[in-house]
């Protein structure tokens, strides 16, 4: 086998697996419920519809009425229908029926398969053979298959080998899919924009009208081919197709009919997503909602990247599956192409993220999903180093206490060497603040504490801790210790009320969405203690927005 030919094997195999190597359960994949699309289905012949209307690739579904199905054009075992799943599965079994006529069934078949419609292979039997399937008995009842070992594949051939009276089938793949479902939603996908239309005060045409699901759609302020509209996943993940709309709130013909995509894990350094151009002709159409079909211009490869056909109405859905997945955090679309206005919906296809989320994201509970953390790694200070003598300042932040910012740093283990402590040695409320950058939204505040992990060897901080009262958290767009304290610029509190201050976790939810680029935590004591001295150990302070 040509070396080339390997490489090329072994990087569809590897694919396959990323999306393929958790998926447990089988169900039928879409062929049935319509979301296999038309346009995913294709054969080497079709009866032409003239001779018979019954007969075409679309209505090669399971449980179609009677005298419906895929009908080959010619008597010959060389006939064969495709379906593409759009995106990999492990393929279990298949199911057939004939065409509901009382006369045309397949009564035996084989089937291939393939991850990009260029390598195929055949199913084999438990001796290495090619498998023949047996068929069905009659054109009404439904035969299920089983594989003898499940198979990673994309696409799947049904070859005819012997039939009644004429090939003509109607089926469905049996198997399972982890990467096929929408991932960029609100509220944990973050959604941006190079520029937006200022329509009606913001009731209309902003980034975040841009969802696939909105109603609206974002607009762009200029029209020229250095506008876009960019999805933030969260962790990087595997993404292996898009959708796009046009503008769905205005009688106005405003879509996008060409794009380019582009994709990036750091927002500085971003690649163009490029094709080799196998596969175009299965994107030139798809079926409306009057069941009317619309033909577009190919997708076209170029230095910058590959032009994806984009919409020709306001409504359909237009879908394109990626022959080459890709695994990214930011998505862009680049509309190069569109009518009478830069306007469109988006959405992301891909896998969503599973595991644990690492530095720099994180979860508000244990069953949401992970979103980006905003402090992560991001410079801070103890007490208001501007205002405080900087000897004492550097004596509480490194010798006794720690760094800022290992409250920072991406280690949430509960471990005293690793937090960050504020106490009241020096301050009656030590605060401490963390720089966001820039100015942003933020709803909530997540603290990781120092509970229940090696206390009993720092008895001392143990019991100063008790004689906390309060965290308090603050938003503000300035710095310095003059601006907490101010009812205005209040996110939330966690008091000692029934011991919520002492779980392993503190969840601070503003009390309304807040902009600002400082945050601050300040400690409060508990009045009347028979000890004035307290510490709150901060191991892992993260925002979100």
């Amino acid at each position: 086998m040509h070396t080339t030919y390997k490489v090329a094997i072994l990087l569809l195999l590897a694919t396959a697996r990323a999306y393929t190597q958790e998926c447990a359960h089988s169900k039928p994949l879409g062929m049935i419920s319509g979301s296999i699309q038309d346009w995913q289905i294709s054969a080497s012949s079709a009866y032409p519809q003239e001779w018979d209307k019954g007969c075409h690739e679309k209505y090669a579904r399971l449980y179609q009425p009677n005298k419906y199905g895929w009908c080959a054009k010619y008597k010959s075992s060389s006939e064969w229908l495709q379906i593409d799943l759009g995106v990999g599965a492990k393929v279990t079994g298949v199911m057939t029926q004939g065409r509901g006529d009382g006369i045309e069934w397949v009564t035996s078949f084989m089937v291939s398969y393939s991850m990009d419609a260029f390598h195929w292979q055949y199913v084999t039997d438990q001796y290495g053979n090619q498998r023949v399937f047996e068929g069905n008995v009659d054109s009404y009842s439904v035969k299920h298959s089983y594989l003898h070992k499940p198979i990673s594949a994309r696409f799947i051939k049904f070859h005819t080998v012997h039939w009644n009276k004429h090939p003509s089938m109607r089926v469905e793949v049996v198997g399972c899919q982890l990467c096929k479902e929408e991932i960029a939603l609100p509220p944990y996908a973050k959604i941006s924009a190079s520029s937006s239309w200022s329509f009606k005060k913001g009731s209309s045409c902003q980034p975040e009208d841009g969802y696939i699901m909105s109603s609206k759609a974002w607009c762009a302020k200029h029209n020229n081919e250095n506008q876009w509209l960019q999805f933030d996943v969260g962790p990087p993940t595997l993404v292996t197709g898009v959708t796009t709309k046009g503008r769905g709130d205005t009688n106005r013909k405003h879509w996008v009919t060409k794009f380019r995509l582009s994709y990036s894990n750091d927002s500085r350094v971003w690649f163009f997503y490029k094709d080799d151009n196998r596969l175009n002709p299965k994107n030139h159409y798809w079926t409306g909602n009057n069941n009317s079909a619309y033909v577009l211009l190919p997708d076209k490869n170029t230095p910058e990247g590959l032009e994806f056909g984009g919409n020709a109405d306001k409504d359909t859905a237009r879908v394109h599956y990626l022959n080459k997945p890709f695994t990214a955090r930011y998505i862009r679309f680049h509309p190069m192409q569109w009518n009478s206005h830069i306007s469109m919906r988006a959405g992301i296809i891909g896998c969503q993220y599973e595991g644990s989320c690492g530095k720099g994201f994180m979860k508000v509970n244990t069953d949401t999903p992970c979103i980006e953390n905003m402090a992560y790694n991001k410079e801070s200070w103890i007490n208001n180093k501007r205002r405080m003598p900087a000897k004492r300042n550097i004596h509480r932040n490194y010798w006794m206490h720690g760094h800022a910012g290992r409250a920072v740093d991406g280690e949430t283990e509960a471990s005293l060497h690793s937090c960050t402590i504020l106490d009241n040695f020096y301050v009656e409320k030590p605060v401490w603040m963390v720089d966001l950058g820039k100015k942003t939204d933020i709803s909530g505040i997540m603290i990781v504490t120092w509970q229940g992990k090696g206390q009993e060897a720092q008895k001392n901080y143990r019991e100063y801790m008790y004689n906390l009262d309060k965290i308090v958290a603050y938003v503000d767009n300035k710095a310095g210790k003059d601006r907490v304290d101010n009812p205005s610029n209040m996110c939330g509190f966690i008091s000692r009320l029934n011991n919520a201050l002492f779980q392993p976790s503190l969840h601070i939810e503003c009390s309304k969405r807040m902009k600002g680029r400082y945050v601050y935590i300040e400690a409060w004591g508990a009045p009347n203690r028979w000890s004035r001295l307290f510490s709150a150990v901060l191991c892992e302070v993260m925002v979100y927005p």
